[in-house]
């Protein structure tokens, strides 16, 4: 089977890293996968892979469009045969109608319904309803990360043939490392206002205040690394840093004791399956956040799962904070050993698999 990957997402990305899995397992199945994006090269070096780079200068509003384009004409130039094709909602306008042009089938892959706020978000909308309407018009398979994303899609839509493929987590990568000597909690990922990040600063100042000895960390970029970067500069208990790749994030978290998910319970964040989550847990952490459907596990222990509503995350978090602190010497086996059972790669990729094979068929 041969795969023709669409995507605007960055592999340098902390956000790509269920795509660097899936593309990693349906290599390992003997997929051969023809893979277009943004990046100029990239890291993964295989006989079945290749990389179609398409740099883009356009800027931020305009990258999807310039991008999109791109790949229609590469793909006008390139005639694939016998291939399916996953597409990304972002830059589906422009690469779907040639899809159904050539008669090559096609799948819609959703990791993320719009995030951004404002205007960019507005029409992230437009495109993303469009993308899926699209999918159900041509009777297109879909992916979501989530039971409730999937709903939400279906309600949305009408768009029934779609599949859940839950972030898993590289437990070689991800796994508990030496801990801190103070009680540290960490969160990774985008930087972004709208994210709840500032609430986890917050947190830390007041259990400062409370003779609570806790630290945060923060790693990744976005419109709050400037004000991240001053409170570490002004706090010795918080700690920034800018993106860094997975190895030495892996050994960062690993360090820590509590994986924060302060995401708030907005549309975006409650039909998510944030792969941070399973990080956390693969790393032994305990995990402190918001209640709502994109955070919540089933079979998990609130000793060491705990979600709070989100105008008591400071207050129970303080509660929190003061049980753990005498225990910052100490690994909690539980969360690995649910990880492990409960979030792997292998059937999510399994899943992924079998809907392109079926779909695969269409062309032979």
């Amino acid at each position: 089977m041969h795969v023709i990957w669409f995507t605007g997402r960055s592999m340098a990305d902390l956000c790509a890293t269920t795509q660097r899995a899936l593309v990693a397992g349906l290599l390992e199945r003997n997929v051969s996968i023809t893979f277009l994006n943004g990046d100029e090269n990239m890291d993964v070096y295989h006989q079945n892979f290749m990389h179609v780079a398409l740099p883009q200068t356009a800027p931020r509003g305009l990258q999807s469009r310039a991008l999109g384009k791109d790949m229609r004409k590469w793909l006008v130039d390139n005639p694939p045969h016998r291939a399916v094709a996953v597409v990304e909602w972002r830059i589906a306008g422009w690469v779907v109608p040639e899809l159904v042009k050539q008669g090559i089938p096609w799948t819609l892959m959703d990791r993320s319904p719009p995030a951004d706020a404002g205007l960019f978000g507005r029409l992230q909308w437009l495109g993303w309803k469009a993308a899926w309407k699209a999918a159900a018009r041509q009777a297109a398979p879909g992916f979501v990360v989530s039971k409730a994303h999937r709903v939400f899609v279906e309600k949305k839509t009408g768009h029934r043939n779609v599949s859940i493929l839950q972030a898993g987590v590289d437990f070689e990568l991800f796994k508990p490392q030496p801990k801190r000597s103070t009680l540290t909690m960490v969160y990774h990922g985008q930087l972004d206002r709208h994210r709840g990040v500032l609430a986890c600063a917050m947190l830390a100042q007041k259990a400062r205040s409370e003779g609570v000895e806790v630290d945060v960390v923060f790693v990744g970029k976005g419109n709050l690394s400037p004000s991240l970067e001053a409170l570490a500069e002004a706090n010795p208990f918080i700690h920034f840093h800018t993106t860094m790749n997975q190895r030495d994030l892996a050994v960062l978290v690993g360090s820590c004791h509590i994986g924060l998910l302060p995401m708030p319970n907005q549309t975006v964040w409650a039909l998510a399956s944030p792969l941070k989550r399973s990080e956390y847990l693969a790393c032994g952490l305990s995990v402190f956040g918001i209640n709502h459907e994109g955070h919540r596990l089933e079979k998990v222990d609130s000793d060491w799962f705990t979600l709070v509503a989100q105008e008591d995350f400071h207050l129970n978090g303080l509660d929190f904070l003061r049980k753990h602190v005498h225990e910052s010497h100490h690994l909690n086996q539980a969360p690995r050993a649910f990880a492990i059972e409960e979030l792997g790669w292998s059937s999510t990729v399994d899943q992924f698999a079998k809907v392109l094979a079926a779909c695969h068929q269409m062309d032979s």
